[in-house]
């Protein structure tokens, strides 16, 4: 019997180890994403997963093996790693030049209360609005703001990819591509700063399949290609349906060096409005790196799923 004794305390310690292997194993395995798109879906719940591991840290002192506190250790300093930019204050001056309030919303396909949507986006009165999930009864309630945006791309469909750009500015040259082979995307100039600016305005498809995450990431590459080939600086707006940690987010950001509005100001998570968890950065509005951002915001809930993002921008 004396010898048995010992297996009780090393039974009680694994299951105490267990949960922090697998908080290190979900945490590493967000910055595999490019090798599996399930890989690529821990990337987004950093969040939660810092949190998670920093309680589990403190539920399990003295009852851990060493090897899981290193395990706890390795995830909490990988996730504050990740996720630190976005507290840190943000650095840079607010260039001069020429200044555009923007608002980017899931406006949700399936949203009975329209009135409330339209009466957020009067009262907010931006000088550009992206629009997603538009399909024709959408269509017909925006063009009741034509007075207060004259100029539009509207693009509705019956799925969940319909897309409109509103503005207060002239477009210039705008158009509706199918970039990799992914949902419709609006591209079109705006007259602002000195040599004007590209504005990219988005809906990948959500990440719920491996074909359907390959097209994403492809097309959020696309995306990516298009801005590193631009002259002009450029503004991405929209769902992008990834957080800023996973592999279709870098995969955008990379070849220009483009910036994340929400830097320097926290996590603004925006999905799913309806739940406090988990609620997960996916809307966003991201810039080439001369342009300043004044503000960056969530709005209210306005009906949807998502909550709207709203951003001050100085193209210089």
């Amino acid at each position: 019997m004396t010898e048995t004794q010992p297996a009780k305390p090393r039974r009680s310690m694994a299951a105490f180890d267990l949960p922090a292997w697998g908080l290190a194993a979900a945490t590493l395995a967000g910055f595999a994403g490019r090798w599996h798109w399930l890989l690529d879906l821990a990337s987004h719940f950093r969040w939660y997963l810092l949190l998670t591991t920093l309680v589990w840290f403190a539920v399990t002192t003295r009852r851990r093996s060493r090897l899981a506190t290193a395990c706890l250790v390795i995830a909490v300093g990988a996730n504050v790693w990740a996720i630190l930019p976005y507290w840190l204050p943000a650095t840079g001056t607010i260039a001069t030049g020429d200044r555009l309030t923007i608002v980017s919303l899931n406006v949700l396909i399936h949203n009975s209360d329209k009135a409330r949507g339209m009466a957020y986006l009067r009262q907010r009165d931006a000088d550009v609005v992206v629009l997603l999930e538009v399909d024709d009864a959408w269509a017909d309630a925006i063009a009741d703001l034509e007075p207060l945006y004259p100029y539009r791309v509207v693009e509705p469909r019956r799925d969940p990819f319909g897309i409109a750009v509103l503005s207060k500015l002239p477009l210039n040259a705008p158009r509706v591509e199918t970039l990799a082979d992914g949902s419709p995307v609006v591209i079109t100039g705006l007259p602002l700063g000195k040599a004007g600016c590209l504005l990219v305005a988005a809906h990948p498809l959500a990440p719920i399949s491996a074909d359907w995450s390959a097209r994403r990431d492809a097309q959020l590459a696309a995306m990516g290609e298009l801005a590193g080939d631009e002259r002009r600086p450029v503004i991405v707006a929209g769902d992008l349906n990834t957080t800023p940690w996973g592999f279709g987010f870098r995969q955008l950001v990379a070849p220009r060096g483009l910036r994340d509005s929400a830097r320097g100001r926290g996590v603004q998570s925006t999905w799913h409005a309806r739940h406090w968890a988990p609620r997960i950065p996916i809307d966003h509005i991201v810039v080439s790196p001369e342009i300043s951002v004044g503000s960056r915001t969530v709005g209210p809930d306005v009906g949807s799923d998502h909550l709207p993002i709203e951003a001050t921008l100085v193209v210089p």
